[in-house]
């Protein structure tokens, strides 16, 4: 099959459009919308003829059509939905009862309505009419992910549908740039639409092809990537094109009403060049502009931050006319006179200040600079300072200067591997455990708050990298993405993000693809997916939110670990950046716990939305040896040696330790989940007895880092025993609160492991490899 639209094929739908165009309108009328994509091969639409308002239908163009009724459509640019609006008659296929309900139609609309004619459809008689047996099929530009194609039930239930039920379960979303049509059937393949469609549910028959549905897809797909897309002077856009409802005869897909807009579409910026993102990360020398003398503003607390970060006092200048020094670091005056050329600059001024400030970065041929002012679009009466920030911006790269700048609205970069720190927290209110190791991780947030927050719940995580990015008037997640990805000492990014800047949550995309492909962790948050949550991103950092369910689901394809809440995204990183170099064989789970509970709600929590893991029975020699060690412990009449393995609170750290090792060993199991309820006597767990030699602190640790496979623990109890659970993650173990939850955000990693990496193997690694 081809792999894109034909010359021919091109200049037909070329001119379709014009023609519409050239009318003075955006919208295409529904038999244009069939002449379109019968033109590109989609459909054979039903027999029609469209009457102007000066039309009359013959006898004989009235015998053409098949069967004993047809049906009667009013058009107008007015009325987008003719059956809500009743615009549409089933006629007998009489002459002068046609004639006679063409009349009666448009005289009801023509006060009220730009009627424009009338269309006559062929009567299609459906093979099983009634709920489920439509398709509905469109694509459409996005100012953030270019053309995506949907695709779902049809009919008038499509939204509600899409409402009601689990994202990708009622319809089908991809980027039209980033998919075939072979990878969009799979997709499609698992909403309830196919379920119905394909026979597949209970009661039903298949009412269309897998070849008939690749051959639509296929071409709604050539079309998007052709038309929906900024063509410049080459032609109006199409910004939506819909065939709902396909109705189905013989298998075959047969378009009972469409839509469709011309409207210009989107524009990508320049790409930032790549290098200047990289010297933003590890700087040799940095400028900060904004610290004040007399108060500890902003500005000083990021000077001293980055002293207190360990980076070399010599190469740290403070931009301040009037002084020699400030706090120890070397003033100047100016940015020209630095006697080294700076790789970065940190501006922390007055959001007025900054378009003057821009130019002289670039005049300094500055490497990066970040800006940390806000004021500067996000909130009311600030949109001029942007458009000036932007102006400026655009400026210098019209005339060729490599610069880049993060932000504004942005708490900037702290760069375990650089050295340097300007997230403006003090250092009472956020511990950055600088003596600790850089973690392989990195976190990117368009929000600098959820990442101190992130920090502050996560204290062990230590990320080589955490980058505010803001409101994103140069840098953007993709940029920041990829320079950070392509690092040997990462493997594991989290994502935070509220709204893309036009086509870079394509980019974004195809750069989670690319970094996936290398081996490396991509967990995903999209903010923003309400309207109420849309509104409050805007406020927040000046970000427009893009379509929420197209970008879930565009990630997830690409190989991202979506997640829908924050503690789901903080707990996917941890394990991520616990795990990465863990061998993960399968998603059958192993489950060890001292009280009941736990083992019950372990058990009920292995089926969930986007996983599925398996806990499976032990075979003979590890339930052998299971009954060996409970009968030594003195457990045998208490406990059944089985999987998941209820300890019961008689057991002490010899019983657990026995246990875990002899799961551990069992070819059964994949990966294994510890819970530890503390309240018993049987344990060393308070804060005064987990110093003890052999408490479950030292033991846990050293089981962990010396198995190939995936462990985690579970301590669910009160704050008493938080530094039981914070003693354990300080030494490099996944920790939860919650067994349940455990199991929840494990069955997620499993499944990414298990069947996302799949995906991608034998590509070129960018990272270090697992296992």
């Amino acid at each position: 099959m081809q792999d894109k639209l034909s010359g021919a094929e091109v200049h037909a739908v070329e001119r379709a459009l014009r023609n519409v165009y050239e009318e003075g309108r955006t919208q295409l009328f529904e038999h244009e919308v069939y002449t379109i994509v019968q033109l590109i091969g989609a459909i054979s639409p039903p027999h029609h003829i469209f009457l102007s308002m000066d039309e009359l239908i013959s006898e004989d163009a009235l015998a053409q059509f098949p069967g004993e009724r047809v049906v009667v459509k009013l058009v107008s640019p007015d009325v987008v939905h003719k059956s809500d609006a009743n615009g549409i008659v089933f006629v007998r296929k009489d002459y002068d009862s046609v004639r006679e309900e063409i009349d009666r139609l448009i005289e009801r609309h023509r006060e009220t309505a730009d009627v424009r004619g009338v269309l006559v459809v062929e009567f299609v008689e459906r093979t099983q009419p009634g709920f489920g047996n439509e398709l509905f099929l469109g694509i459409r530009a996005t100012r953030e992910f270019g053309p995506v194609i949907a695709a779902g039930l049809g009919g008038i239930d499509t939204e509600y549908l899409a409402r009601k039920m689990l994202p990708g379960i009622a319809v089908a979303k991809a980027l039209a740039t980033d998919t075939t049509a072979e990878e969009f059937l799979e997709l499609f393949k698992k909403t309830a639409a196919y379920d119905i469609l394909s026979g597949r549910a209970r009661g039903r028959r298949r009412e269309v092809s897998d070849g008939e549905l690749l051959r639509c897809f296929r071409a709604f797909i050539l079309l998007a990537q052709r038309f929906c897309v900024a063509r410049g002077e080459g032609g109006p856009d199409v910004a939506e094109l819909e065939v709902n409802p396909f109705a189905f005869r013989q298998q075959r897909m047969i378009p009972l009403d469409g839509r469709g807009t011309l409207f210009p579409v989107a524009l990508g910026t320049p790409a930032r060049p790549v290098a200047a993102v990289e010297a933003l990360l590890e700087p040799r020398s940095i400028g900060v502009l904004g610290a004040s003398a007399t108060a500890m503003n902003f500005g000083r607390i990021i000077l001293n931050n980055v002293l207190d970060s360990g980076f070399p006092r010599e190469r740290l200048y403070a931009v301040k006319a009037g002084q020699e020094t400030l706090d120890g670091a070397r003033c100047i005056a100016t940015l020209s006179e630095a006697p080294e050329p700076l790789d970065l600059l940190v501006i922390a001024a007055a959001a007025k200040q900054l378009p003057a400030l821009v130019r002289e970065a670039w005049a300094a041929d500055v490497g990066a600079v970040i800006l940390i002012s806000g004021g500067v679009g996000e909130t009311e009466g600030s949109e001029d300072i942007k458009e000036e920030v932007r102006a400026a911006i655009a400026e210098g790269r019209r005339e060729g200067r490599r610069t880049v700048f993060l932000g504004p609205n942005s708490l900037g970069v702290i760069s375990r591997p650089g050295h340097y720190d300007t997230f403006f927290i003090p250092s009472g209110k956020l511990d950055k455990r600088w003596a600790k190791p850089a973690r392989r991780a990195a976190l990117l947030s368009q929000s600098g708050a959820f990442i101190v927050s992130r920090l502050s719940n996560l204290e062990t995580l230590d990320p080589a990298f955490a980058v505010s990015i803001g409101n994103q008037l140069d840098l953007t997640p993709s940029d920041v993405m990829m320079a950070i990805g392509r690092r040997d000492d990462i493997d594991v990014i989290g994502l935070y993000a509220e709204g893309f800047n036009d086509l870079d949550g394509l980019v974004s995309i195809q750069t989670i693809r690319t970094l996936s492909e290398a081996g490396k962790d991509i967990v995903f948050y999209k903010a923003g997916r309400t309207e109420q949550g849309r509104s409050a991103a805007a406020g927040h950092t000046a970000a427009v939110a893009g379509d929420y369910d197209v970008c879930q689901s565009a990630a997830g394809q690409a190989g991202a670990i979506v997640t829908d809440t924050f503690k789901e995204f903080e707990q996917l990183m941890e394990l991520c950046t616990a795990l990465h170099c863990k061998d993960v064989a399968g998603v059958h789970v192993g489950a060890i716990s001292n009280a009941g509970f736990e083992t019950v709600g372990m058990a009920d929590a292995i089926r969930g939305h986007r996983y599925k893991v398996d806990m499976v029975e032990l075979s003979g020699v590890p339930t052998a040896r299971l009954a060996q060690l409970l009968t030594q412990q003195g457990l045998g009449a208490l406990v059944n040696p089985r999987n998941p393995l209820d300890l019961t609170p008689m057991a002490n750290e010899d019983a657990y330790e026995g246990a875990i090792r002899v799961m551990l060993d069992s070819p059964e199991i994949h990966a294994l989940v510890v819970g530890v309820v503390p309240l018993t006597a049987a344990l060393e767990t308070t804060p005064d007895e987990i110093g003890e030699t052999g408490s479950l602190v030292e033991r846990l640790p050293r089981l962990f880092h010396q198995s190939k496979k995936p462990i985690i623990v579970v301590v669910d109890s009160g704050s008493l025993y938080d530094p039981l659970a914070r003693a354990i993650r300080s030494r490099g173990v996944p920790v939860f609160r919650s067994a349940d939850q455990a199991i929840r955000s494990l069955g997620r990693y499993l499944c990414h492991r298990v069947y996302d990496v799949e995906r991608f193997e034998g590509s070129e690694s960018l990272g270090a490899p697992r296992g």
